[in-house]
């Protein structure tokens, strides 16, 4: 680029400081928000890259198939990791990993030898051979032995800090849950890097598990494991030699479950984007929303060069007689192709400068719209600079070809005498195309946000079976309440503002358990059931608000396992209505007692909408004491959680009272539709606003096209109606065929995104109505302004010009 075309290119945009901004507005949204939507996708691509040799580190998950039912865990039963390492050469560790207080559930306290606590996220308990899968580097400690002893811990950095302040941590002495005590033995830096299964203490496995537990227990999806491979390894090595492997360890045990198992590797760095598999540790990211989110930037920037385009064609009017007269006197066409292009590589450039503070400005937001914490460090990465200023680059060349083609190619001694710079319809036929395509995409947007929004509201305000309103959750960690769980109760129960009490081994936010077990069919036949397992004490259904359809509930003499409820979902299943399932039989794996269904209860739904109905299964257990839910009245609701504080605190527990509301845990399973929700809408508030400013420059064009028309119609007695339908006609025609487009692309994305869910609403056509009144308001009052000007204008003014 030449200095000179600089120069003229600044003059130009300081001529014209209007059309200037205008262009450097619509970029700069364009070029901004494409950006950080490249940073989140980034972020999102990136989890567990930074462990060393990633790509040779799977998860395994079990593929289950009982009587045809089939059922993806992302555990496996605890022998496979050890028998794949010992029959597959190219898998050469394995671990096996659970959850500090439960299979997936990683939250709980540590003391140091003074009796203060700390409250961990994530802690797992894990073989000894964990760093040789995770190859995790240990600032302190030895990491081929840090695990092998039982009572041994390795904590993070971070955590260390917490507990020991600025001491060394290693060797010095904790307390673990259950009164357990352990050793430091290693300290390991905190992750930074993204990561779909963080760490902050590691637990080695025979502080709780003999090494060689159920290692002969081949049903049942006991444990996480993971496994490290060579670099030449491939799971068609093992799928495609399964049979022998599956014969050998598991054909016994599922041929007496009339059952068929498979196991699927998950390369590492592939979790966080996959679908979830029954009992995952930690809720996913979506691939889905990733999509999303880069037509979403795709679009913008596409929206931001047609912008540019329009502008810059429809001012080509005022520009003819300029090239005109350097074409006269000796301009070529590549030169004046240059210099256009120049001055849009020159306006994208400092709509990228600008883009850099304003990235800055808004990154909060956009952190709290995606649910992350995406950060920005020009210092440390100074390729972000130059990954904007490329953007730029990039779209002024994009945006700038076709105006600087049009524009050279007009004729100097046509320009000059006046002629039209349109030469035929092609050039304004191209200007509608890309005004229509704007259109399009806004539409689209628009109605796919209002089908997120429709489905979102759907899904909050479903009938799930129960009434989760004013029911508090409390997780019962104390060994102090535990052991007087049931004196406890009462107390609470007591308590003013309590309605029910009752206490549960499972909720929502960390699934339910999944068994099998031989349940009698209408036939009479007994078949292997595999079903949801929820564990409950006394009140249960009252207190949770589910309906008994038929039968009796539980009362105390079913504590011996005898007697169990099951949904309406099951009993179908199974063949029979509702009434006729109460005493059907039922026995446990390897049971000869028979034992009997003694009511069945509506299809309660305490899972993600996405989650299809399956059976489930009630288990009266009167001593379960993992949680405790508390039906409370509406009104003064935190003074009976205060109550409900202080009850806890008089028994003098070692951990603080925490709660949570079940319509809370409820709600969180809609984090990903929420996420898509917001960046629709903030996509299309951009898009819309940058379509606008094409608009804009096309009604602007138009405008000056039909000066004369205008000013000859008003002469012969035109009225403002007339005139303006004149000018508006053209954009009707482009917003209806826009309209047409936008509606089947909404439809085909709409439904297979709603086709996700289980629980579902329709595609609302009333949406496609919606958006076409808000999108003809935006659009006519973005006409309005350009069309007014001209209507008003005196026609001996505009008959007086050439």
């Amino acid at each position: 680029m030449k200095f000179n075309f600089i120069k003229v290119a600044f003059r130009n945009m300081l001529k014209d400081r209007a059309y200037t901004f205008i262009n450097i507005i619509g970029l700069t949204l364009g070029i901004s928000f494409s950006f950080l939507i490249f940073l989140y996708v980034s972020y999102e691509l990136s989890f567990d890259q930074h462990i060393d040799e990633s790509e040779n580190v799977y998860r395994l998950a079990a593929d289950f198939t009982l009587d045809g039912h089939k059922d993806v865990y992302s555990n496996v039963p605890r022998p496979l990791g050890s028998a794949l390492v010992s029959e597959y050469p190219g898998i050469i560790a394995s671990v096996r990993l659970l959850g500090y207080s439960g299979l997936q559930v990683h939250e709980g306290m540590i003391w140091n030898e003074k009796e203060d606590y700390i409250s961990v996220k994530n802690a797992f308990v894990v073989d000894s051979s964990f760093f040789k899968v995770f190859r995790l580097p240990l600032i302190e400690g030895d990491s081929s032995t840090a695990l092998m002893e039982p009572n041994s811990i390795v904590v993070s950095k971070s955590t260390a800090e917490k507990i020991f302040g600025n001491e060394s941590a290693l060797g010095k002495s904790l307390k673990l849950q259950e009164e357990q005590e352990a050793v430091v033995t290693g300290v390991f830096d905190d992750i930074d890097k993204p990561t779909y299964l963080p760490f902050d203490a590691l637990i080695s496995y025979s502080t709780y598990f003999e090494p060689t537990l159920a290692m002969d227990q081949w049903y049942g999806a006991h444990i996480y494991t993971y496994v490290r491979t060579t670099s030449a390894f491939s799971p068609k090595d093992v799928n495609g030699h399964w049979q022998p492997f599956y014969e050998k360890y598991m054909k016994e045990t599922f041929d007496a479950l009339n059952g068929h198992a498979e196991i699927i590797f998950q390369p590492l760095t592939s979790i966080h984007l996959a679908p979830e598999f029954i009992w995952e540790p930690y809720a996913h990211g979506s691939e889905q929303n990733v999509y999303v989110f880069i037509v979403v930037g795709v679009f913008l920037l596409i929206v931001a060069c047609f912008n540019y385009t329009n502008l810059a064609l429809s001012k080509s009017l005022s520009r003819a007689k300029e090239v005109g007269v350097r074409k006269a006197l000796g301009a070529s066409r590549q030169s004046l192709s240059m210099q256009f292009i120049s001055e849009s590589v020159l306006t994208a450039s400092i709509a990228s400068l600008i883009s850099i503070s304003f990235i800055v400005a808004i990154l909060p937001t956009f952190n709290q719209l995606v649910g992350q914490e995406l950060s920005l460090n020009f210092i440390e990465r100074p390729l972000t600079l130059i990954i904007i200023l490329g953007i730029g680059v990039i779209v002024g060349i994009i945006s700038g070809v076709y105006p600087a083609f049009h524009i050279s190619s007009l004729e100097a001694a046509a320009v000059l005498k006046g002629a039209p710079t349109d030469k035929g319809s092609s050039n304004l036929s191209v200007r509608k195309g890309l005004v229509m395509f704007q259109q399009a995409i806004s539409l689209s947007l628009i109605i796919c946000t209002l089908v997120v929004i429709d489905q979102v509201v759907f899904v909050r305000q479903r009938d799930i079976g129960f009434d989760k309103e004013n029911l508090v959750v409390v997780e019962l960690k104390d060994e102090a309440i535990r052991s007087k769980i049931k004196v406890f109760q009462q107390d609470v129960s007591n308590l003013p503002g309590v309605e029910n009490v009752t206490r549960m081994n499972e909720t929502p936010i960390n699934g339910l358990n999944e068994f099998s077990y031989m349940v009698e069919k209408a036939n009479g036949e007994f078949e292997s059931l595999p079903a949801q397992l929820l564990q409950v004490s006394d009140n249960y259904l009252e207190t949770i608000g589910i309906e008994l359809i038929a039968g009796r509930t539980f009362i105390e003499a079913d504590s011996n396992f005898n007697s169990v409820l099951i949904n309406e979902y099951q009993a179908n299943y199974l063949g029979y209505t509702a009434e006729e399932a109460v005493g059907a039989r039922f026995k446990f794996p390897e049971d000869t007692e028979q034992r009997s269904i003694i009511g069945v209860v509506n299809n309660f739904s305490m899972g993600s909408a996405t989650e299809p109905l399956k059976n489930l299964t009630i288990l009266y257990y009167n001593g379960g004491r993992r949680y405790m839910c508390i039906r409370i009245s509406p009104q003064n609701q935190a003074e009976v959680i205060e109550n409900i504080s202080e009850l806890w605190n008089s028994y003098e527990p070692t951990y603080p009272f925490q709660y949570s509301f079940m319509d809370e845990q409820l709600d969180s399973f809609l984090g990903k539709e929420d996420r898509l929700f917001n960046l629709l809408i903030f996509g299309s508030i951009l898009i819309i606003f940058v379509s606008c400013l094409g608009l804009f420059g096309l009604v602007s064009y138009t405008a000056l096209q039909k000066t004369k028309e205008i000013g000859i119609r008003k002469v012969l007695g035109a009225n403002s109606f007339t005139l303006y339908y004149a000018l508006i006609k053209d954009f009707i025609a482009l917003f209806a065929i826009a309209l047409v487009i936008a509606s089947a692309v909404s439809w085909y994305f709409g439904n297979a995104w709603l086709d996700n869910f289980t629980f579902r609403t329709d595609f609302n056509w009333a949406n496609i109505f919606m958006a076409a009144v808000a999108s003809v308001v935006i659009t006519l009052l973005t006409l309005s302004y350009h069309a007014q000007k001209v209507i008003t204008a005196n026609p001996v003014d505009s008959l007086k010009e050439q």
